[in-house]
């Protein structure tokens, strides 16, 4: 399947801003107010949930070659994200002072460009050297996964996945284990992606487009009040399990809510161009954000409120103009040289 769903474009845009807009409000405060750390997280499982559901939409109901899957997922993925790992390892070796929690290390560099978790000292978890890599890691980790089961039927595929990721779940919830690659992945984090998974089955089937009004009002009670129970019950950390329900159900809600009314939306062009361009913002955000904000409040009040909402707010503009640059002079010509080698 090769046609564009627009409103999942609406979605992956909506994601990275909510991924920018995190990064933008927590790096001027010394003190990390839960609410925004959680911006960003949610923004991650959205994005979880929407490549579970692109996986399945792609590769439609029967079997597929998942040798040429992977090649087209690491083309998609690697380039730019090896190229701004290598872009911070080289700023954290030459100027380490403007950093908060990169430092270079070359066998993390290694590991990160390998996409094997490790514990991070500086980051204090299981970051790679350029930290925004961690969805990587497990990105990569799904794709790999999927491929695995190219042989089956869709519907297989992701009943497979599904007790694959839940049984490592349950693993890491019972034994906590503490290694950096077991505690990796036993995480609960992977189910965004099983939940996905079975969106997309229901896509490919027309089981979304026919959804009832009551299920269609059900479906936006349960994502608010997930959305709700994600922000507002303080467990004392930003990834906490019962905010991850939470904002599961608010993006399972979002993206069936949104596919299957899609008919029935209107378009809106600068959404859809913020979904295209989501993984270039996603990727180069933070060099926007350090660069404006870090800039403006070194050189003044950095204790004005009104300073600081501007240093934000300018941190976002810089984001999303430094991403649309990147897919537009980048991403979007590479990707186009790729595909012919796909």
């Amino acid at each position: 399947m090769t046609s564009k769903i627009v409103t999942i474009q609406y979605l992956r845009g909506l994601a990275a801003l909510l991924v920018l807009a995190s990064h933008a409000l927590l790096y001027p405060l010394l003190s990390q107010p839960l609410v925004y750390g959680r911006l960003g997280w949610l923004g991650v499982i959205l994005f979880f949930v929407i490549s579970g559901f692109i996986m399945v939409t792609v590769t439609a109901g029967g079997r597929f070659d998942g040798l040429k899957f992977l090649r087209r997922r690491v083309q998609r993925v690697v380039p730019l994200y090896w190229a701004c790992t290598l872009l911070a390892a080289l700023l954290a070796l030459l100027l380490p002072e403007i950093f908060k929690t990169t430092v270079f290390d070359g066998e993390q560099l290694l590991l990160s460009l390998a996409f094997i978790p490790f514990y991070n000292p500086a980051s204090h978890g299981l970051h790679p050297i350029y930290k925004l890599g961690w969805t990587l890691n497990y990105e990569m980790f799904f794709y790999a996964s999927f491929a695995l089961l190219a042989v089956l039927s869709a519907r297989h595929r992701v009943l497979v996945l599904t007790l694959a990721y839940l049984g490592l779940s349950l693993t890491g919830l019972v034994l906590h284990p503490e290694g950096a690659i077991p505690a990796f992945y036993t995480s609960y984090m992977p189910l965004a992606f099983v939940a996905g998974a079975w969106l997309g089955l229901a896509h490919i089937e027309g089981r979304l487009s026919r959804m009832p009004g009551i299920v269609v009002w059900a479906l936006a009670i349960i994502g608010l009040a997930g959305l709700g129970e994600g922000f507002w019950l303080d467990r004392g950390g930003v990834e906490d399990a019962s905010a991850f329900l939470g904002f599961l159900a608010f993006a399972c809600a979002a993206v069936a809510l949104l596919v299957g009314l899609e008919p029935r939306l209107p378009r809106f062009r600068l959404l859809e161009q913020l979904g295209d361009a989501s993984y270039s913002i996603y990727l180069v955000h933070i060099f926007a954000v350090a660069a404006v904000a870090g800039l403006l409040l070194h050189s003044l009040e950095s204790d004005n409120e009104l300073i600081v909402a501007g240093a934000v707010a300018l941190a976002i503009i810089g984001g999303l103009a430094l991403g649309w640059a990147l897919y537009m002079l980048v991403e979007r010509p590479l990707l186009a040289r790729l595909r012919r080698f796909a």
